[in-house]
C-alpha cells in the first residue's frame, strides 16, 4: 500500500469516484421506480373509471327493470283494476334488495366514498433542506454527489405520497367491486323473475 501524499490522493479519488459512482446508480433506481409507480397509479385510475362505469350501468339496468315491473303488475292486474295477492312478490320488497339498493346501503356507499377519499399520513417527515452529503474535498464530484443524493431523498418522498394514493384507490376499488358483485347478482335474479312472469302471460 502505497502511503505517500500521492498513493493517498489516488486512493481517495477512487473512494470518491465509487461513492459518486453508487449515487448515480440510486438516483436511477429510484427515478424508474418513482415512473413504475406513477404509470400504476395512472392504470389504476382508469380501472376505477371503468368500475365506475359498469356501477352505473348496472345502476341503468336498475332503473329499467323498475320499469319493466310497473308495466308487468299493470299487465298482472286482475281486471285491470286491482292486484292477485298470490302474485309474484316485488322484488325491490326483498332483502336482498333493499340491502343493495335500499336507502341505507346508498348511505353506506356514501360513507365508504367519504372513508376512502381521506387524506392519510405519508408515514414520514419532509426530506431533510439542508445539505445530506459531509464534504471531504469540496469539489464537483462532491457538489453532484449532494445533487443526486437530494434528488433520491426527494424522490422517495414522492414515492410515500404515490403509496398512500395507491392505497387509498385500491381500498375504494375493493369497496365498489365488492358492491357491484352484490348489484350484478340482485339484477340477475330480478331479469329472471320478469322472464317468469312474461312467461306466464303468453
Amino acid at each position: 500500500m502505497d502511503d505517500t501524499p500521492r498513493g493517498l490522493q489516488e486512493r481517495i479519488d477512487m473512494k470518491t469516484d465509487e461513492s459518486l459512482a453508487a449515487t448515480r446508480r440510486m438516483r436511477n433506481v429510484v427515478e424508474e421506480t418513482n415512473q413504475m409507480g406513477v404509470e400504476t397509479l395512472v392504470t389504476l385510475n382508469e380501472q376505477g373509471e371503468k368500475l365506475d362505469n359498469v356501477e352505473r350501468r348496472l345502476e341503468e339496468i336498475n332503473v329499467d327493470l323498475k320499469q319493466t315491473d310497473k308495466h308487468l303488475r299493470s299487465i298482472e292486474a286482475c281486471c285491470g283494476c286491482c292486484h292477485c295477492p298470490c302474485g309474484p312478490k316485488n322484488m325491490q320488497k326483498t332483502k336482498g334488495y333493499k340491502k343493495v339498493y335500499g336507502k341505507k346501503a346508498k348511505h353506506r356507499e356514501l360513507e365508504e366514498e367519504a372513508r376512502t377519499q381521506q387524506p392519510k399520513s405519508s408515514g414520514g417527515a419532509a426530506p431533510p433542506s439542508g445539505p445530506i452529503l459531509k464534504r471531504v474535498t469540496n469539489d464537483e464530484k462532491e457538489d453532484e454527489m449532494e445533487d443526486n443524493l437530494q434528488a433520491v431523498s426527494h424522490v422517495l418522498t414522492n414515492l410515500k405520497g404515490i403509496a398512500v394514493d395507491m392505497g387509498g384507490e385500491l381500498d375504494r376499488q375493493n369497496h365498489q367491486i365488492n358492491r357491484i358483485g352484490k348489484k350484478a347478482d340482485v339484477e340477475v335474479a330480478h331479469v329472471g323473475q320478469a322472464n317468469q312472469r312474461v312467461r306466464k302471460q303468453l
